[in-house]
């Protein structure tokens, strides 16, 4: 480091600045590289298969940086890369002359982002007049800097091939204030849309408001943590004692299983009904008001049990006062919208006592039922093993921000 130092001091100014443009158009493609593979593992789904809900919150783990600067280097995977569709289509790439640019070090990651913000606000184009604005914004991006090329885009470029502008929307009919569309897919998950009034929207943002902020450290984007707040909310009113009832009975997850599925209780297997596989439902049954029905082999209950909540409320409040909190590293959301997890699977026979029990926030439970992540409590404290794509050492983490007591840890 030394003699580099040394043979930079006896440099010329102008030989510094001729070898910084050179490494410069090193790091060019080094990064269309980078994102050759960052779209190949996209377009395989590894991120799912690895545990994480999507690329992005792959990326933030792996690679240590934020989930805007992974979600932007997903945006130009996307727009610089080919990919195929469900069917085995190809989709061809809708930045192809950016994507050589890079490649041959002419243009940099910062044009790459103006140049896609650019053709993205012309999808209402035809397809010539989108291949045109790229190629010049491609040609101008060799000249000029990341601002000086959004300038030339808005001020010529989009003269040029939208002179006329976006065509005008018209007003949309009147709605009712309040409505609700919802749609139950095949695999239990649900989809829904719907608008509410002033006074609900208030109240719908101040409940969802504690749960939805973003921490140091959060690898989820926007709308994923909406989705999580979302269910946070209505883990909260599940548990209120004044919840009104469905034919006498609060609602209750009913488990179908047959005697040899439950003692092998395999990830991949889908279990009946609706559809969920065993590893969902175990991480279901950590903490729900759960009601085991085995089956037979002619698909008739033989024993249905008496419905009970996994986690009792003496046990919850010393696995509380314990954990204070989401004990996973990081993490600081607090126990009120945490689940009680079994470290040993409540459906393989792991007790339900203090010291088989940690406290997690729904996203990092579902972390840990999905992926190579795991858990173990010494004197009370949960210790986390990463999987080695995360930590080729696989050192054991804990989570310092709720001062745990290893008193309540038998």
């Amino acid at each position: 480091m030394r003699q580099v130092a040394v043979s930079l001091w006896q440099t010329s100014s102008r030989e510094l600045v001729a070898r910084l443009t050179a490494s410069e158009q090193r790091l060019r493609p080094a990064y269309a590289e980078h994102l050759d593979l960052l779209a190949e593992l996209d377009s395989r789904g590894s991120a799912y298969e690895l545990g994480y809900s999507n690329t992005a919150a792959l990326l933030v783990h792996t690679q240590n940086i934020t989930r805007a600067e992974a979600n932007q280097r997903l945006a130009h995977a996307s727009a610089l890369h080919d990919a195929k569709t469900p069917t085995g289509a190809v989709v061809s790439a809708s930045l192809p002359l950016t994507a050589q640019g890079l490649t041959t070090g002419e243009i940099g990651v910062g044009q790459v982002e103006v140049i896609r913000k650019f053709v993205g606000s012309l999808a209402h184009l035809k397809p010539d007049k989108v291949a045109l604005a790229e190629e010049l914004m491609v040609e101008r991006a060799t000249e000029d800097d990341p601002n000086a090329l959004a300038r030339y885009g808005e001020r010529w470029v989009r003269d040029i091939v939208d002179p006329d502008g976006k065509p005008p929307h018209d007003d949309e009919p009147q709605r009712p204030e309040r409505e609700l569309r919802r749609h139950v897919l095949r695999d239990g998950r649900m989809e829904f849309k719907g608008r509410l009034d002033a006074e609900a929207a208030a109240l719908f943002e101040a409940l969802l408001a504690p749960f939805e902020k973003r921490e140091p450290g959060d690898a989820r984007g926007y709308a994923e943590r909406g989705g999580d707040a979302f269910a946070d909310v209505l883990q909260q009113a599940a548990n209120c004692p004044d919840l009104p009832t469905h034919n006498g009975f609060k609602t209750e997850i009913a488990f179908t299983i047959s005697m040899d599925e439950l003692a092998r209780s395999v990830d991949g297997r889908v279990l009946p009904g609706t559809r969920l596989t065993a590893g969902e439902a175990r991480r279901l049954a950590c903490d729900a008001h759960v009601l085991p029905v085995v089956m037979g082999g002619e698909s008739k209950p033989l024993d249905i049990a008496v419905p009970a909540y996994v986690v009792p409320a003496h046990i919850r409040r010393g696995l509380v006062l314990r954990d204070r909190g989401c004990a996973f590293p990081s993490c600081d959301r607090p126990a009120s919208v945490c689940h009680s997890h079994h470290v040993t699977p409540w459906l393989q026979g792991g007790p339900t006592v203090l010291g088989n029990l940690v406290l997690l926030c729904g996203q990092h439970h579902r972390l840990l039922h999905r992926s190579d992540w795991s858990v173990d409590l010494v004197d009370g404290i949960a210790w986390f093993t990463p999987p080695d794509f995360v930590d080729p050492e696989q050192k054991p983490r804990r989570n310092h921000n709720h001062l745990p007591h290893s008193l309540y840890a038998a």
